[in-house]
């Protein structure tokens, strides 16, 4: 069994700066206008905290051929063979599963070995690179 871990850094990061722009919102709403423009800006801020803590913050791979993906939100077990394909975008990866997707954090500790891995269990899983936007063909 083997565990892959998000770095603490990252994630007070990410979780501090959205915690400020949400107080921000909320602070908006209340005191300045014109207030429909900071209740949407809090409705996208609601879906971006669902994402972020949604997005595993954990990875273990077991012996028994089962990665289990952890976050705030809860735990989902998969087998290698569920996964069909994982997309490097922008700083993190996005992986693709039978039943929906997961955004990985891409400085996770060992994120490489972790992909190399998954590619030598289940020959069929697609892993793409990075593509910027100006050298798409």
């Amino acid at each position: 069994m083997k565990t892959y871990r998000t770095k603490k850094s990252t994630l007070v990061f990410t979780l501090g700066f959205l915690a400020l722009i949400t107080a921000v919102t909320i602070f908006g709403i209340f005191y300045a206008e014109p207030r429909a423009f900071f209740v949407a800006l809090l409705a996208v801020l609601a879906f971006r905290w669902y994402q972020i803590l949604k997005s595993p913050a954990v990875v273990v791979v077991r012996d028994d051929g089962v990665i289990e993906f952890r976050s705030p939100l809860g735990r989902l077990p998969l087998r290698i063979e569920q996964i069909k394909q994982i997309k490097r975008v922008g700083g993190g990866y996005w992986l693709e599963h039978q039943s929906g997707s997961l955004n990985l954090y891409g400085n996770m500790e060992g994120i490489k070995d972790l992909l190399s891995q998954l590619q030598a269990a289940n020959p069929a899983l697609e892993v793409k690179p990075y593509t910027p936007w100006g050298k798409r063909s």
